[in-house]
């Protein structure tokens, strides 16, 4: 049997920017992933919604590269292990108007998924922005230093399968 790895602190959710604290935890996560079978995540307020059973029914078996771990909380998927873990939450509170960065990520076959974007230290958070339940994904830079977006923008079949878009983000152009 593996050991299940303990997780102590707080993952961010909605849009405010993760607190220094909360990045230090979310490091210790990341290094204390080394060598455990389970990966330890606080499952969102939402995770027992249905829609997050068929966002973590759907998942893929590996992304960049990364090969699905096994997880203890309801709603969370993570592929990778040690400090190069990306980690998904469904049922994460869906985030409101915000001035933070939001951007519109396109694949190559015109599926579409609006994203809140906050960096901190060496992880990079997306949370979907006008789909509820919100999904939020965070990616290890190491993982793809060049493009941290890459895993988000592999995630957005898995996306608008499951969840409805009900807004979409604005820049100040668009609000009079």
């Amino acid at each position: 049997m593996l050991p299940v790895c303990r997780i102590v602190g707080t993952y961010p959710g909605g849009v405010r920017a993760p607190r220094p604290l909360t990045a230090a935890v979310i490091g210790g996560i990341a290094l204390g992933l080394a060598g455990c079978g389970t990966v330890r995540v606080p499952a969102g307020p939402e995770a027992g919604d249905p829609t997050c059973a068929g966002v973590v029914l759907g998942a893929p078996d590996e992304l960049l590269g990364l090969p699905r771990a096994e997880t203890s909380s309801q709603g969370t998927i993570a592929w990778g292990s040690g400090e190069d873990t990306i980690v998904l939450r469904c049922g994460v509170t869906p985030p409101g108007p915000t001035t933070d960065l939001c951007t519109r990520l396109e694949d190559s076959s015109g599926v579409q998924v609006d994203w809140i974007v906050r960096e901190q230290d060496d992880l990079v958070f997306y949370t979907t922005y006008g789909r509820s339940p919100a999904i939020d994904v965070s990616v290890p830079r190491a993982v793809a230093p060049d493009q941290p977006s890459a895993a988000a923008l592999d995630l957005g079949q898995l996306v608008t399968t499951n969840v409805d878009a009900t807004d979409h983000c604005v820049g100040a152009e668009d609000v009079s």
